[in-house]
């Protein structure tokens, strides 16, 4: 039998600040806090005046700040406090405590014997705790966390752009098994290559399953038991395998299920992810159930494939932050961003940069048809052998916990950016090799003609500043025998926040949109990655100053810019319709007064431009520019067109208005050549206009000051056909309030970890976007079974914010209210739901 039970709730924690000394050793302390092997004297803190409050896991033990703080107010030491009845234990079984992560280091006591300590923020680790359990007693559990750099725990060591909050910010559980019980299981499928009927994928599948036992080390006593492995598909058997207790090897406790020839099954695909049920059993002592996927994954010189036909990578890095709780968020947001990076920006593949992730991430990503790239903590310091020993660590554990993920497709065997370290990334290569040798590898690097000891050169290009340059030459920068893919661009070449200047923003998209191109031009770059998703907390060295890096294409409240439309547009517009304006259509919002060029993110065939009602003209990708990409932007050169028709002229004369009075709005007049200024005169002389006449058409025609009702609509065009319509204009004055929940039912486990959803509030004009330039202060109040994740009062951000509300172990309904002065207060209704 195997009993997991969630041990979330019900915690205390009290900041011990101080408890910890600066050495090498996290909990190397001074005086008499915590010198010996017992926890009294970390249970005496409490008696010296330090007060436990209730908590709940995840939890951060400092909350972050959106932006100008001291980061080393995060580098604190915090005490977490369980109470809790022995469980019934079978003959000969054991209990466990299984923790998902602590940051960054941690040590435990149960009833102040020493358990143990972990190293490391993000991989998992589990205690057995049978033998210092107390039986029909109250037993106490004590956690001592250090969010400290310790340097001889990665990423630590050397400067790191970003952040790692500290605390019990993952899942724990207490799992009761009997005498043997299955340590893991490592499903092995292989699928040949793919044929497509209708929106499915098909493979001939074959499947073989490594589980290895614990327990009684030689399994005494449990004569020819006989194993079971069962392969389902929405509850139907599929197949079945069976080992015997003699097939273990050695004694070592590990068994091998081969499975018959499985024949036709769905395979695992970006389009359609089929997933299937694994569970295998030992008799009436465990079970242990995973969802596998079959599919064929390959980066090669000529780009990246998937179930036998190529698939270019387009992504994007994300980091697992958020304001206020910084790691500490639950399952729904974590999810939440994979639908985001998938559903919304339409990309293909997310890097998990620069550490594992939370299972629920990876979890959505098999489910949605997300592709992965996870690698092992770091950021460009290789530390020395206590360091590196760490680091392998951290790999092993990585791999162990995520090698039965499908959506995972390379592992990282390099610290991010690091120097080439021969003996070092040898060992790591080759223990991801082993550990999963179905699985490439790759290291990123920033190093041209770094020492490949990997499967494949992946390389942060910052070839582009914004000039010709685009993206490095593949073949100088690896070689042409090394399969190849950009991991980051952009980034920190041009930060941008949400509520910058319209020009900026532009150009961030523009500079995505270039790299994308460039990439997807080259047959041998098997993806491109952009750096990154979501804006993050990081430290002084980096950022803005105010210790955030805004070098995502979303906001930290994954509210977007616009240079996330560069990807979204990129997506099936049967999938999709994108259709969006990078522009305000606003008078004096560029630099001049210009208006023009504006690029409109699409997947449309073309676009109908409108101004005020009439028709400027039909605008179509700009595939001069953009050659590569599968819909490039949609560039409106022109604000006037059709509309000129009124004055009669020639069409002749009327092109070379156009053509001019564009480029005057483009550049301004001192963008006019001598050339451009003959034009005009030989516009003059034909049309007989003056001087004073042809610069008032302009202002009418194009600038149109003046005018109350200046109004612009883009229509977008697919199969000669409008299929999308967007307004903008003047009415810009904020018109309501909007108050939105990303969840209208929130379930949570009781006594799991606690659930979450976004609620976005803008404040909107009068075409229902968020008015761009408004900071309003908001105060937010909320009743029932639930709670706000950060402050209730905050400005509004560029005319919108998030904040996020989480479960409270109780189900209900639960009302939440924000108020902005001048708009009618908001409500909406979240019903928080148990489930088991």
């Amino acid at each position: 039998m195997r009993k997991v039970s969630p041990f979330c709730a019900g915690w205390r924690f009290a900041l011990v600040d101080g408890l910890a000394g600066t050495g090498k050793d996290p909990f190397a302390v001074t005086g008499a806090a915590v010198t010996g092997a017992t926890g009294a004297a970390v249970e005496a803190l409490f008696a010296l005046g330090y007060s436990a409050a209730p908590v709940d896991i995840p939890h951060s033990m400092v909350p972050l700040p959106d932006n100008h703080f001291d980061e080393a107010s995060l580098f604190v030491e915090g005490l977490y406090l369980k109470d809790f009845d022995a469980p019934d234990i079978p003959p000969g079984g054991r209990v466990f405590l299984d923790f998902e992560g602590v940051a960054s280091a941690c040590r435990l006591w149960l009833n102040g014997r020493p358990l143990g300590e972990h190293r490391g923020a993000y991989t998992p680790f589990s205690l057995d705790i049978t033998d210092f359990l107390l039986p029909g007693e109250a037993n106490r559990l004590m956690v001592l966390v250090s969010a400290r750099e310790n340097p001889e725990i990665p990423p630590f060591g050397g400067v790191v752009d970003y952040l790692v909050p500290g605390g019990i910010y993952r899942g724990v559980s207490l799992r009761i098994q009997d005498r043997v019980w299955l340590e893991e299981l490592f499903a092995r499928p292989k699928a040949g290559k793919a044929f497509r009927e209708g929106v499915r994928y098909f493979c001939q599948a074959e499947l073989s399953v490594e589980a290895r036992l614990r327990g009684d080390a030689k399994l005494s006593g449990l004569g020819e038991t006989l194993f079971h492995a069962r392969l389902e598909k929405d509850g139907t058997l599929l197949a079945s395998a069976a080992a015997k207790t003699k097939d273990c090897l050695d004694g070592s406790g590990s068994l091998v299920f081969r499975f018959p020839s499985l024949g036709r099954l769905e395979a695992w695909d970006v389009e359609a992810p089929s997933l299937y049920d694994l569970r295998v059993g030992l008799g009436d002592m465990d079970g242990l159930s995973i969802r596998i996927g079959f599919r064929e994954a390959e980066f090669t010189t000529k780009g990246f494939f998937l179930n036998g036909r190529r698939l270019f990578l387009r992504g994007l890095n994300r980091h697992q932050s958020w304001p206020s709780v910084g790691y500490a968020m639950g399952p729904g947001p974590q999810r939440k961003d994979a639908e985001i990076l998938f559903r919304d920006y339409g990309v293909r593949i997310v890097r998990a940069s620069h550490y594992p992730q939370s299972r629920h991430f990876l979890d959505a990503c098999d489910e949605l048809g997300l592709l992965a790239f996870e690698e092992l903590p770091g950021w460009q310091h290789i530390g020395g052998p206590v360091w590196k020993d760490q680091a392998l660590n951290d790999l092993s554990d990585l791999i162990l916990r995520d090698r039965n993920h499908p959506s995972i497709v390379l592992w990282g065997t390099r610290i991010n950016e690091s120097r080439d370290d021969h003996d070092f990334y040898t060992r790591s290569a080759a223990l991801a090799r082993k550990l999963d040798p179905d699985r490439q590898t790759g290291g990123v690097r920033y190093l041209k003609q770094s020492e490949l000891l990997e499967d494949v050169y992946t390389f942060n290009d910052f070839t582009h500043g914004g000039g010709a340059a685009r993206i490095a030459d593949r073949r100088r920068t690896a070689g042409p025998q090394a399969p190849y893919m950009i991991t980051e661009h952009n980034g920190h070449m041009f930060p941008t926040k949400r509520f910058d200047q319209e020009e900026r923003l532009g150009e961030h998209a523009r500079r995505h949109a270039r790299v994308l191109d460039a990439a997807m031009g080259d047959q041998g770059i098997s993806g491109c990655i952009g750096w990154c998703a979501f804006d993050y907390h990081t430290h002084k060295d980096f950022g803005s100053g105010d210790r955030i890096c805004y070098h995502g294409v979303a906001d930290m409240d994954r509210i977007p810019k616009y240079a996330a439309l560069a990807y979204e547009s990129q997506q099936d517009p049967a999938r999709k319709i994108v259709l969006e304006a990078a522009s305000l259509f606003a008078k004096g919002e560029r630099g001049a007064a210009r208006l023009l060029p504006i690029e409109v993110y699409t997947n449309c065939d073309a676009v109908d431009l409108y101004r005020s009602g009439a028709l400027v003209g039909r605008f179509y990708p700009d595939r001069r520019t953009y050659p590569n990409l599968e819909h490039p932007p949609v560039i409106l050169d022109d604000l006037i067109g059709l509309r000129i028709d009124a004055e009669g002229f020639s069409a002749r004369d009327k092109k070379l208005f156009l053509r001019l009075a564009s480029k005057a709005m483009a550049g301004g007049p001192d963008s006019l050549g001598l050339l451009d200024k003959a034009g005009f005169g030989l516009f003059m002389a034909r049309t007989g206009l003056a001087y004073p006449a042809v610069e008032d058409l302009v202002k009418r025609y194009g600038l149109a000051w003046g005018v109350p009702e200046d109004c612009f609509e883009i229509a977008g065009i697919l199969g000669g056909k409008e299929v999308a319509r967007r307004r903008y204009g003047p009415e810009t004055d904020a018109r309501r309030l909007g108050l939105s929940a990303d969840e209208a039912v929130l379930s949570f486990q009781p006594g799991g970890e606690w659930n979450a959803t976004r609620v976005t509030v803008q404040a909107l004009d009068g075409y229902d976007r968020p008015c761009r330039f408004s900071f309003l202060p908001v105060r937010v109040e909320l009743e029932g079974p639930g709670r706000v994740l950060g402050p209730k009062e905050f400005s509004l951000v560029g005319g919108a914010r998030a904040f996020w509300v989480a479960t409270a172990g109780r189900e209900g309904i639960i009302r939440v209210a924000a108020e902005v002065p001048g708009f009618a207060r908001q409500t909406i209704l979240i019903t928080a739901e148990a489930s088991e």
